[in-house]
């Protein structure tokens, strides 16, 4: 029997309010693993510490096929749709910096200074009355020619390549993120946001802790969002298990809620979480050997497990990053280990076993994008969305591309960042970028050489694209901080693409079902609302729901369990959900579904 929704208040977004991977412990991606280094972690602190820019055995795979779960569907976006977004004003009200205030003119009229700013714009859908409207970020995240000075150069060169300064050295960096128009950085239970629309001068908004943050194992290997009405929410990952925060006032960040994850205590890449997925009113988090847990965040405030997976349930394959993608569930390994998995959630609390993998090729991480889930180590990758019930074997990828010290990877518009180690552990501090073309084949193009002055004892191992610069974070003792880099020089304006939508088109699934959709690059949460991704009866009114995003993957989930028996369409309208930069869907998009 299916455990019963827990119903909130149905709300039409109208308006949208705008205030508001284990370490590199493991000094190699094949070496054992060490909390050496993470023991000696500078504690939190809202200071953050600039300086100009350096110049000085077996495989298996098999599973019964569940019908209306999946398909591949080709976008159609032709051209690029470059969009302006709007910066938000106020003054900080918490430590970090300041906040420049500045004119807000946003599909209306414009006005100085404040703290709020509406960060609507009329869309193409909404019409008269309450409907809602397109919505945008209020932070701006650059997007502006590079010189050619600063991109593909030679080794020599490399201080060319830096845009802005140093920052947060000392402090321990794994995964960046955009959210709202403004860069989260996330540490080892250690958070910043930053104003980076001047990517020379990146401007402190934020600095906030876990409660209770010891220093000790408890790193930020993903990090996911969500969107409730107006309210926006992240997870990070605890020493324990996770934490919830609203982060609807970028600059008062407040911690919400917090759950105990059972076997969790401070880990490495076991007895630790590494994967959290937030798809709506549920919370998917991978606790490596402990398994999936479902948890319900219909409260964030007040969360609970109400599913547990254990890995013997679906072939073995230790729990990392988890990707949800409407009722398919990826699993991917953190390091030590190598396999990926598929799971069905159509019943969101009772994932059940579609296929798995293991390979004998022991790797650091797993990462997914488009339909594709990589492992490193070499590089290689499966398709685990096209059919998620047969996604082959840890022998055969369909990709696999050989590479010099690396261990994590981020993605946007078919390119792969794989951020390197330091000389000590045969790398070289930077990022490699990597053209990923269809079938998921790789070929190296440019690489960004981050810092060359420290020694080689930087790592730029935690990368996140966004225009035409690249965020490169060091999470490893004595700790490089991070730094923004140039990438390519012209801006970037290739609007995202869909890659893929579960349920699949035409389509018949159940009533539980939730919505997600895969792009070709990372999405702008503050840009998914009501207008700009709508999920209705054919015909009938759009439904109210949440929306959770993690890089390129979004989901909705309706408020209230879908009716029976009803064709459903899903309807993403021309200039509406948006990249890291503005781009935005350039034609409508459509697919359907019906309900068992």
């Amino acid at each position: 029997m299916l455990l019963e929704r827990h119903h909130r208040a149905a709300w039409l977004p109208s308006s949208l309010l705008l205030l508001g991977l284990a370490s590199c412990s493991g000094d190699s991606g094949n070496a054992p693993a060490s909390n050496d280094d993470d023991t000696a972690t500078t504690s939190s602190g809202p200071t953050s510490t600039s300086g100009g820019p350096t110049t000085g055995p077996s495989t298996t795979s098999s599973a019964t096929m569940t019908a209306g779960i999946v398909s591949v569907t080709s976008s159609n976006s032709t051209s690029a749709a470059a969009a302006t977004t709007g910066s938000g004003g106020g003054s900080a009200v918490t430590t970090g910096g300041s906040s420049t205030e500045s004119a807000v003119s946003v599909g209306g009229s414009t006005s100085a200074g404040e703290t709020a700013a509406t960060g609507e714009a009329t869309g193409s859908v909404g019409g008269t009355g309450g409907s809602p409207t397109f919505s945008t970020p209020e932070g701006t995240i650059p997007n502006s020619p590079q010189p050619g000075s600063a991109v593909d150069i030679p080794l020599s060169s490399w201080p060319d390549g830096l845009v802005s300064p140093t920052l947060l050295e000392g402090h321990q960096i794994n995964q960046p993120q955009v959210f709202n128009g403004y860069l989260v950085i996330a540490g080892n239970e250690d958070f910043w946001i930053y104003d980076v629309s001047d990517p020379t001068a990146p401007d402190l908004l934020s600095n906030f802790s876990t409660p209770g943050r010891t220093g000790a194992e408890a790193e930020s290997h993903t990090v996911s969002f969500a969107r409730y009405g107006d309210s926006y929410y992240m997870v990070t990952i605890g020493g324990k298990g996770i934490d919830t925060w609203d982060v609807t006032d970028v600059r008062a960040p407040q911690h919400v809620g917090k759950l105990a994850v059972p076997g969790t205590n401070y880990g490495d890449y076991t007895e630790a979480v590494w994967g959290v997925a937030w798809q709506g009113q549920y919370i998917y988090v991978g606790a490596t050997n402990n398994g999936i847990k479902v948890v319900d965040a219909t409260d964030p405030a007040n969360l609970s497990i109400v599913g547990e997976v254990p890995t013997s349930q679906y072939g073995g394959v230790s729990a990392g990053p988890v990707e949800a993608v409407g009722n398919v569930l990826v699993v991917m390994t953190p390091k030590e280990s190598a396999g990926i998995a598929t799971l069905d959630i159509s019943d969101p609390t009772k994932p059940t076993r579609l296929a798995s993998l293991t390979s004998s090729t022991i790797s650091y991480i797993g990462m997914f994008y488009r339909r594709w889930a990589f492992l490193i180590s070499p590089l290689r990758a499966w398709d685990v969305l096209s059919d998620p019930s047969n996604i082959g074997s840890g022998s055969s990828p369909i990709a696999q591309m050989n590479h010099g010290g690396a261990e994590y990877l981020s993605f946007s518009d078919d390119y792969l960042f794989l951020g390197h180690v330091r000389t000590e552990i045969s790398g070289t501090p930077g990022a490699s970028k990597i053209r990923v073309g269809n079938n998921a084949n790789m070929q190296l193009e440019s690489t960004v050489w981050g810092r060359q002055d420290r020694g080689g004892l930087n790592d730029d191992q935690f990368t996140i694209p966004f225009g035409n610069l690249l965020v490169l974070g060091d999470d490893q003792a004595p700790y490089a901080g991070w730094v923004i880099a140039a990438h390519a020089t012209d801006p970037d304006t290739t609007p995202p693409e869909v890659d893929t939508i579960i349920p699949k088109d035409q389509s018949t699934v159940a009533t539980t079902s939730r919505i997600g959709i895969s792009f070709s690059d990372n999405i702008e949460l503050a840009t998914v609302n009501g207008a700009s991704f709508i999920v209705r009866p054919v015909g009938g009114q759009p439904l109210s729901g949440k929306y959770g995003v993690r890089m390129g993957v979004v989901n909705f989930d309706p408020d209230e369990d879908l009716q029976a028996g009803t064709e459903y369409e899903v309807v993403l309208p021309a200039g509406g959900i948006a990249d890291y930069v503005g781009n935005t869907l350039s034609s409508e998009w459509k697919s359907t579904f019906t309900t068992k």
